[in-house]
């Protein structure tokens, strides 16, 4: 399996946001970007026949070298991507079932 293409994974932040009076505003609980290796590739039929409609709307994987963060969606080419189901953690792998974010079309 190569790791031959990049993702950027979009990480929430594991502290709470609260409100900072001297600021007069919120602050904290942001987001960050990782850009790790990747295998991108297609559902096989054989996995969408096993797991039926719980990966109805996936259209793509994301195997990843072993991510322990909590990760909020992804970009692949710059593109965004929401995660259809909880990442997989298997093998020093962790696999993300993931589907393109549609902004509406015009």
């Amino acid at each position: 399996m190569r790791f031959d293409k990049r993702v950027t994974l979009i990480l929430k932040s594991k502290e709470k946001p609260y409100y900072d009076p001297e600021l007069g505003k919120m602050v904290g609980g942001g987001t960050t970007k990782k850009v790790v290796p990747a295998n991108i590739g297609p559902i096989s039929a054989k996995l969408q026949s096993l797991l039926g409609d719980k990966l109805k709307e996936a259209t793509t994987v994301v195997r990843v070298r072993n991510c322990k963060d909590k990760v909020d969606s992804l970009l692949i080419d710059g593109q965004p991507f929401s995660i259809v189901d909880n990442p997989k953690h298997a093998n020093r792998l962790t696999v993300f079932y993931v589907s393109e974010v549609n902004h509406g079309s015009s």
